[in-house]
């Protein structure tokens, strides 16, 4: 079953993508290319540390699906300038630390990932898979990754391998 973006949060990437364009000159250098990582290369890093893993996706989803083990849950769906503090915070400071962030299908994550490098993050990649897979991949779950349960009381990423 093909899952649409609902109104709300259609609008509250629109809302997101705008105060990050106005917020944030444009600028040449901005214009590279986002780096797409497959979903079992993104979990590997994130247990090693090679880059901060962020599902943005909202706290329905989570519970519906769960949330990748290796990953921060930090929803894009709120103010932007929490949205934001939320990454840096998670990246533990430093807004160069290589940030991966996933949503359900990868729709999402591809129309945030340029704002995201033009709000200060510039090494963004992109899990365009997502969690529930769609065309650029089966997606985490489907490829067998592991999942946690979300709740209120999150404490963020499992990075351990047992």
């Amino acid at each position: 079953m093909v899952r649409l973006l609902n109104p709300v949060a259609n609008s509250a990437l629109a809302y997101l993508a705008l105060v990050l364009l106005v917020l944030v000159p444009a600028s040449p250098s901005y214009a590279q290319q986002i780096t797409k990582i497959e979903a079992p290369e993104a979990h590997e890093r994130a247990l090693k540390g090679d880059i901060v893993l962020v599902d943005i996706r909202t706290a329905e989803e989570w519970k519906e699906t769960g949330v990748p083990t290796s990953a921060h849950a930090i929803t894009m769906h709120q103010d932007p300038q929490v949205f934001l503090a939320g990454l840096l915070k998670a990246a533990g400071g430093d807004a160069n630390v290589p940030i991966a962030v996933i949503c359900r299908t990868g729709s999402r994550t591809t129309a945030l990932a340029v704002p995201l490098s033009k709000a200060g993050f510039p090494n963004v990649l992109n899990v365009v898979e997502g969690v529930v897979g769609g065309p650029n991949g089966p997606g985490w779950a489907k490829r067998g990754l592991p999942l946690r349960k979300w709740t209120k009381e999150d404490a963020g990423p499992q990075l351990t391998t047992n």
